[in-house]
């Protein structure tokens, strides 16, 4: 095909736009209807052509504000209407001089509408021009990753995030609106960046993502002017640009080798990516989203761009298209291969349309294109998300009459030394001489038994084998079976041991220090979770094993501190169980079955058999694996972790009946950012105490496994909770229940 024949059929393109925009206008309408899995790599071609405008300086955004939020003037009437504040007022286009986006006569307009020029050049660096004529030069070689104007307790600031390639530093800027002086600088050295990318977290300031050089992904976000680091994980080769969204919690990453991948923004998700498009000749490289921080986007538009496609494909909740683009030059439309895509929304006035920015490898040019006001309104419509909103609501039921309650940590013990799934399950012991020095004891599942101090600090590490789940118990008899005679007593920790299908048993001094004193071989061909009780001196503990069998052994210490076990009862539950916990005042042990719910067991008889009380239901997730109980305004609790959303069962037991259960509400431990902790998720194991503990834990105490440790990301650990904060947050739940039931 000949030069001239090629445009010639591209300029037929063009002018068939208008034929088929109906079209594209009603697939997106009906996109409710679709079945959403579909436009994961199937994409259509709907025609549509949008005409690019050449930037010539490079570069250029718009960030448009109110100086004055409250108040905007109707353009029809002489009255002046005044609308709510919003957390933050602000949104961006992409400015220029021949793209200009006007307010409709018929619309509300803003009256006091700012608007501050943004240039950047990568080999000179940046430059900004407010309202008044203020300048701001940044010189230096750099990257945007972000800009917007905040608003934040009646204060407004320019925020920049870009990357410094002469110092390989993130850097972030606060500049003043006014005069456009840097009211603040903070950096980062990193390793290098393949992609940054970066929004506005609900505190107003930066949130970071950087795929480096290692192909590591970085999450970041301020803090008392300082970068605070929230997690990393291998992320692998190929990332070549990201975007992220914070209304929606997704990280967007375009992948040469493989398309577009969404994962979950939030620190304490599952690190797990989801491919969102695909085609094997396409090597995707730009990702943008549109700022989901405005009212008008109900729907999350997400847009990437290929330099082999001379083109852009956008994508929402239910719909994907892809939209040519051409440049005109001197009359003729001409491809472009775009490597960069940036999206955004124009502010004046209440239709706000969605812009572009994208580069053309080729020729190294930057052009900008606006929708079609039509196109435009139909991704900002509430159609596309109708039936969506109606299916999610009726899939709600009465999850509305449950309540959840979040608390802070308020400690976190060391890492363990084993990387993966290696802590799991705690135990407290109790210094009766002096209970602020008592200790938490928890497994390393890959290897060792750990001891810590109330402030987290490590003390042991006893490397005795997989020990999985740990209990302790306090005044065993030694080297007596029955309660006659001379007796002496001790303090023991028991683990249920894979490494050799055993019940590790440990002696506890009165400082708190394990001695190992030998191993109860049991019958059970795969060990795993194990709780005790201890009845006049004598210790009793039920084990488990994957297969559901149950196994109570009576643990006897003889002189010299030899310990035996004798098996006194087996019986099964349905599928794998874990965790469990006995209720001596009651004589009743709950049992966990991992993917079913809570057992009962009276523990009086060897001869008596397992009852089922609690059925793992929404919004309980499974698995249920760590028990515990607590008491709080002489109201006996059950905890459970609901591991499948990152909670915590709550269930009152009846006074009368202690196989009967009333589930009260959840329970979800979240970051203390102030302190550096962050929140738990995905827990094993957990225990709770009520004993008086001394300074904040004088009310007692709740320990739970963290299966993903992060703010830093580190090997896994476990989070201390203060027992008055466990009883505030109970109250609340169950004050909750009783107002819903009345």
């Amino acid at each position: 095909m000949t030069m001239d024949n090629q445009k010639t059929k591209v300029l037929h393109r063009a002018l068939a736009k208008t034929a088929v925009f109906t079209g594209t206008l009603t697939a997106l309408f009906s996109c409710a209807a679709q079945d959403t899995t579909a436009s994961k790599t199937e994409v259509a071609s709907t025609g549509t052509v949008l005409t690019l405008t050449h930037l010539k300086k490079g570069f250029e955004q718009t960030l448009y504000y109110q100086s004055n939020v409250h108040t905007y003037k109707d353009t029809q009437a002489n009255s002046t209407k005044t609308s709510e504040p919003e957390s933050r007022t602000y949104n961006d286009t992409h400015g220029n001089d021949t793209l200009e986006v006007k307010p409709s006569e018929k619309s509300h307009s803003y009256e006091d509408t700012q608007a501050i020029n943004l240039q950047i050049n990568e080999y000179e660096g940046i430059s900004l021009t407010n309202r008044l004529g203020k300048t701001q030069f940044i010189e230096g070689s750099f990257a945007l990753a972000h800009a917007e104007v905040i608003t934040s307790e009646n204060k407004q600031w320019v925020s920049l995030v870009v990357f410094n390639n002469n110092t390989q530093h993130i850097e972030v800027y606060r500049l003043s609106v006014d005069t456009l002086d840097k009211e603040q600088r903070l950096s980062q050295l990193t390793k290098g960046s393949e992609a940054l990318c970066a929004a506005t977290s609900a505190s107003g300031t930066p949130h970071i993502v950087n795929v480096d050089a290692t192909g590591t992904l970085n999450q970041y976000e301020l803090h008392n002017d300082q970068f605070l680091p929230l997690r990393n994980f291998a992320i692998g080769p190929g990332i070549k640009s990201c975007s992220v969204d914070l209304k929606t919690q997704n990280i967007y990453l375009a992948d040469e080798f493989a398309g577009v991948w969404k994962i979950d923004a939030h620190i304490e998700s599952e690190l797990e990516k989801t491919l969102i498009f695909h085609d094997a000749d396409t090597p995707v490289e730009g990702v943008s989203t549109v700022s989901n921080n405005i009212s008008h986007l109900n729907s999350s538009l997400v847009g990437w761009v290929s330099p082999d496609k001379s083109g852009v494909w956008l994508q929402n909740q239910c719909h994907a298209e892809f939209i040519t683009l051409m440049q005109d030059t001197n009359g003729i439309a001409e491809t472009i291969e775009p490597e960069f895509i940036h999206l955004a929304v124009s502010s004046r006035g209440i239709e706000p349309r969605i812009s572009l920015i994208v580069d053309d490898d080729a020729s190294g040019n930057v052009y900008a294109a606006e929708l079609p006001s039509k196109l435009s309104d139909a991704y900002f419509n509430d159609g596309c998300l109708s039936k969506e909103n109606e299916t999610a609501t009726s899939n709600n039921g009465d999850f509305s009459k449950h309540s959840t309650a979040n608390v802070f940590p308020s400690a976190e013990t060391q890492p363990v030394q084993n990387f993966g799934d290696a802590a799991d399950d705690p135990a407290i012991w109790v210094n009766a001489q002096t209970p602020s020095q008592s200790r938490i004891v928890g497994t390393d599942k890959k290897g060792a038994l750990n001891t810590y101090d109330l402030l987290g600090k490590q003390h042991q590490s006893l490397a005795v084998g997989r020990v999985n789940n740990v209990d302790v118990g306090y005044k065993v008899a030694v080297n007596s079976m029955n309660s006659v005679g001379d007796k002496r007593f001790t303090d023991i920790a028991v683990a249920s041991n894979r490494s050799h299908n055993s019940l590790s048993v440990f002696d506890i001094d009165k400082n708190g220090n394990l001695t190992h004193l030998g191993e109860i071989k049991t019958t059970l061909s795969d060990i795993y979770g194990m709780c005790l009780y201890v009845d006049d001196g004598i210790a009793h503990v039920f084990a488990n094993d994957t297969s559901g069998r149950f196994e109570r052994y009576k643990l006897l210490i003889g002189e010299n501190k030899v310990v035996e076990g004798k098996l006194s009862q087996s019986f099964s539950l349905p599928s794998q169980p874990e965790g469990c916990v006995v209720d001596t005042q009651t004589n009743t042990a709950y049992l966990g079955e991992e993917a079913a719910g809570v057992w009962a067991l009276d523990i009086s008889s060897t001869d008596n058999t397992p009852t089922f009380i609690a059925a793992i239901t929404p919004p309980v997730e499974a698995d249920i694996e760590g028990l515990a109980l607590f008491t709080v305004d002489e109201q006996k609790y059950l905890i459970a972790s609901s591991q499948g959303n990152n909670s915590y069962a709550i269930y009152a037991i009846n006074t009368e009946n202690t196989g009967q259960l009333t589930y009260t509400g959840l329970i979800q431990i979240t970051a203390d950012v102030n302190n550096g902790i962050d929140g738990v998720s995905e827990t094993d194991g957990l225990e709770a105490t009520n004993a008086n503990l001394g300074g904040i834990y004088s009310e007692g105490l709740w320990v739970v496994q963290d299966g993903r440790n992060v703010m830093p990301s580190e090997t896994q650990n476990f989070k201390l909770v203060s027992g008055a904060t466990l009883k505030e947050a109970i109250r609340r739940l169950a004050n909750n229940t009783n107002e819903l039931n009345n």
